[in-house]
């Protein structure tokens, strides 16, 4: 065996990883919007919202915003 593994296991890892990883939104005019949440030692976790042409920061959020469609994170990204 070659120590190079192209497998299944390493295709499951990628997917394990974008679900715990951030989240990819496209927003009406096309732009693409990056969602994850952010941990501090010192504050309560955040969700931020980053594109090309800035960023939104979300404080309070439900624990499931990972189960919202697009539109509801969309939303949430404007409430303060």
């Amino acid at each position: 065996m070659s120590g190079v593994d192209s497998g299944p296991r390493q295709e499951f890892r990628g997917r394990e990883r974008g679900e715990n990883g951030p989240r990819v939104l496209t927003d009406e005019e096309g732009r693409l919007w990056r969602v994850r949440e952010v941990r501090f030692a010192d504050a309560p976790p955040s969700l931020i919202f980053e594109s090309e042409t800035g960023f939104r920061r979300v404080r309070e959020y439900p624990a499931t915003w990972r189960s919202m469609s697009d539109s509801e994170l969309f939303d949430l990204s404007w409430s303060t």
